[in-house]
């Protein structure tokens, strides 16, 4: 297991998933070889505020919020939901001052910087939701990594941060789970379903019970359009899901886990695992940045293009982060 490579490449996966995020399915597949970065944010016209804050190879909140929850982590300070907050608050506002504006994405927590909105009120608003967000799954591989009995409390507490609903928990406790399964344990992908499963059943029956519809797809690259209304739900995604008329996977919890479980058993390295995210279309950079990150961590960074290891921003920001996750790491097992 190395932090850094798992870093760089949950960056690297967010970057290059960022340039095409909320793409066709249909299109991402003529116009994608992954030989070059592509951005055509300026296309979905819900992205458009985004446009002026982002660059090529930036990583987006996915990437910024697992970096305030390692920093929370590390602080060693009682591990509770306004912790989290203080510190996704404090990177985004770091961010904005290093490099002149704010990083791309945010979903509802975007209300709370903006000060539109209480942190209370969003909660509320992603608790009643029937398919809350996924930006808990999107920031939870570091969990992974502490101690066994802890995992799934501090997924919870990740969860209720934002998204008090039973979805957004199943799917927090499932991309810490899994990155334990696989970088802790280091145990087959065959059968990450079946652990994770464990888990979450008495959390969400209903993601329960689409693991297991996953668990029995075939590979990438024999997925029918069926397969694929298991994996994404409904397709084209229709409203209220995020971004309706696409083919894709919609930007919420419930459907996030079950895709980062299908490619997490079937993607046998890094790029791998990068290529058949983005291929999903959709909200690529939410499953590419927790897939790749993973896969790096199990394989290494050696598969990706050296381009995107080259070009990634943060490097040095991201290695110096992986050392001191290191050392707080090291210290909790002694």
């Amino acid at each position: 297991m190395n932090l850094q490579d798992i870093l760089l490449g949950f960056a690297i996966g967010d970057a290059f998933g960022a340039g095409v995020e909320f793409q066709d399915r249909n299109w991402i597949r003529e116009n994608i070889d992954f030989s070059s970065f592509v951005n055509v944010r300026s296309s979905v016209q819900a992205l458009h505020t985004d446009i002026q804050n982002y660059h090529d190879w930036e990583y987006t909140d996915d990437t910024e919020m697992t970096i305030g929850l390692i920093k929370a982590l590390i602080s060693e300070q009682p591990f509770i939901e306004e912790l989290l907050v203080k510190f996704w608050k404090k990177e985004y506002e770091e961010g904005g001052n290093v490099k002149g504006y704010t990083r791309a994405g945010h979903g509802s927590i975007s209300w709370v910087y903006s000060g539109e909105k209480t942190i209370d009120e969003v909660r509320r608003f992603q608790q009643k939701r029937r398919f809350p967000g996924n930006a808990p799954a999107t920031r939870a591989l570091p969990i992974g990594f502490i101690k066994d009995h802890l995992i799934n409390d501090y997924a919870i507490i990740n969860a209720n941060a934002t998204h008090p609903h039973s979805k957004a928990i199943a799917a927090s406790i499932i991309v810490a789970r899994a990155t334990q399964y696989l970088l802790v344990q280091k145990r087959k992908q065959e059968d990450i379903i079946f652990y994770c499963a464990e888990f979450i059943k008495d959390i969400d029956s209903d993601t329960f019970n689409l693991i297991f519809q996953v668990e029995s797809l075939p590979p990438p690259s024999e997925l029918t359009e069926q397969d694929y209304i298991v994996l994404c739900g409904p397709q084209p995604i229709e409203p209220p899901k995020f971004l309706a008329g696409i083919k894709g996977l919609p930007s919420d919890a419930y459907h996030t886990s079950a895709c980062v479980l299908y490619l997490l058993k079937h993607s046998k390295s890094a790029f791998e695992g990068l290529k058949n995210a983005i291929l999903m279309g959709g909200d690529v950079d939410s499953i590419a940045s927790i897939c790749t990150g993973i896969l790096s961590g199990k394989y290494g960074i050696s598969s990706l293009p050296h381009f995107m290891i080259e070009s990634v921003e943060g490097k040095p920001y991201l290695n110096d982060l992986a050392r001191r996750f290191y050392k707080y790491l090291d210290q909790k097992s002694s």
